[in-house]
């Protein structure tokens, strides 16, 4: 998530519970499951489900205290029980702490009901590698949760709560309508703390985190804090439209969460087979800027430009390369990289797709067969085993100092006001100039020097993932 980080997690680290010993009551009650997943018992209610009666309103309209207290039934808190890391690194789902001394730790984040026979949706990042489950409702009344079903892509995560019944469920709006300015409140457990209100507005939609990921993440002023990751985000009606999801980083009044119509399409799946199968192509690919058009010489901002091709991927034998850039899917223009991916989120394994893409100024044409998505990680980090840095007795072409990584080379200075400021960052492993490979600090410090006064077109891993960048001279 660049500078973004998932809420729940960062409560592991905040709440910094003591070590439970496996023979610690709590930690007993929380034992691994039995099964590792575990059919609902009844029929959903249908996904907007009937929520308790209305609230008393003043005037037409529903009071705050009103629609807190109305709401406030549905949301849950989860809490997760997960085994320390270990000398020897061991550890198992059915014997967690490995060898030494068993040692857990506790962490919380927030749900809400959708069947009243005990399903919870909630964020996928707050179960993890949990190996118990426990589920509190607002009542105090507690509950041992199963996994009926995950999906790491959208973050979403199904419960369902073993024993429970005629529970009050929350009622499932549309994210479609929300415009900035729209009220909201989400309601959870920040930092352990217990059930918790808080008030804003939609500061923005269709928030993309990440190349190829979600496009159209809801963005609030409403105070989302750790602990409240998996929560309802519910507007002025008291429907849920969504579901806390991230922080920032710097965590200034900025926070986002994923719409509901985006959960709604895939929960019947979920609930079905425990996951959510789509087809891939093997890409990695962002979105074309203005700089980048004219570099890559389109006639304005368009398509989605991929920066990976994943080896042996349908990508990789349908021969695309980093640097092309798609701009249509079955006919459809693909006006922004958002649209791409949302075309691939909705496909299912199996199904041959049209793509139109442009390389070198040509469009070409091809079909390719879509495989069947494993579960979505980030690539992995670059690392840099060199940290000697190229120096020179002149000033630095384009302003960047860099030295030898793995693959390419890694910035280690770029001078204020040069051309290169605010656009690469130190860190960034560059690994192609101009569509060429980079082979090291030396070869990159010469091909920039070559370039004299022009602009530059850059493939760069940063933070793991891998993006264009275009310079220009100045």
């Amino acid at each position: 998530m660049g500078r973004l980080r998932a809420a729940a997690w960062a409560c592991v680290g905040f709440l910094g519970a003591a070590p439970l010993a496996a023979c610690d009551n709590r930690a007993a009650a929380l034992s691994p499951p039995a099964a590792p997943r575990e059919e609902a018992s009844a029929p959903c209610s249908g996904p907007r489900g009937e929520a308790p009666p209305a609230p008393p309103a003043v005037g037409g309209t529903m009071t705050l205290p009103a629609l807190i207290e109305h709401v406030r039934p549905v949301v849950v808190t989860v809490a997760t029980l997960r085994a320390t890391s270990l000398p020897d690194g061991r550890a198992t789902p059915t014997y967690p702490f490995g060898g030494g001394a068993p040692r857990v730790e506790r962490a919380i984040g927030s749900g809400f009901v959708i069947a009243a026979e005990g399903l919870v949706l909630t964020s996928d990042h707050v179960i993890g590698d949990a190996f118990g489950i426990e589920v509190q409702l607002s009542d105090e009344r507690a509950f041992e949760a199963a996994v009926v079903g995950r999906d790491p892509m959208l973050d979403v995560a199904l419960l369902k709560l073993r024993g429970a019944g005629s529970l009050p469920i929350a009622s499932l709006g549309s994210s479609a309508p929300i415009r900035p300015g729209d009220d909201v409140i989400v309601i959870g457990n920040p930092f352990g703390l217990g059930p918790t209100a808080t008030r804003g507005i939609i500061s923005a939609t269709s928030r993309p985190m990440g190349a190829g990921s979600l496009d159209g993440f809801l963005q609030t002023d409403a105070a989302i804090n750790p602990g409240n990751s998996g929560g309802p985000l519910f507007n002025a009606a008291g429907q849920v439209i969504g579901i806390a999801t991230a922080i920032h980083a710097d965590g200034r009044g900025i926070s986002f969460a994923l719409p509901i119509d985006e959960v709604l399409e895939i929960l019947p799946e979920l609930r079905e087979t425990g996951r959510v199968d789509r087809g891939r192509i093997g890409i990695s690919f962002q979105e074309v800027t203005s700089q980048l058009a004219r570099v890559l010489r389109l006639p304005g901002r368009m398509g989605a430009l991929i920066t990976e091709v994943e080896p042996e991927s349908p990508g990789s034998r349908l021969g695309l390369r980093p640097g092309d850039v798609i701009t249509s899917v079955e006919g459809r223009r693909v006006g922004h990289a958002r649209e791409l991916a949302r075309a691939l989120r909705r496909s299912k394994p199996g199904v041959e797709v049209k793509l139109t893409y442009r390389r070198d100024g040509a469009d070409r044409r091809a079909t390719v067969k879509l495989e069947r998505s494993a579960r979505y990680d980030p690539w992995p980090s670059q690392r840099a085993p060199d940290d000697r840095a190229h120096s020179d007795a002149e000033e630095p072409p384009y302003g960047v100092l860099a030295s030898d990584a793995l693959e390419g080379a890694r910035i280690e200075s770029i001078t204020p006001q040069s051309p290169a400021a605010g656009h690469l960052d130190i860190g960034d492993v560059v690994l192609d100039l101009n569509g060429a490979p980079v082979r090291g600090g030396a070869d990159l410090t010469a091909r920039l020097r070559a370039a004299g006064r022009q602009d530059l077109l850059l493939r760069v891993r940063r933070n793991g993932a891998t993006r264009y960048l275009a310079v220009p001279a100045r």
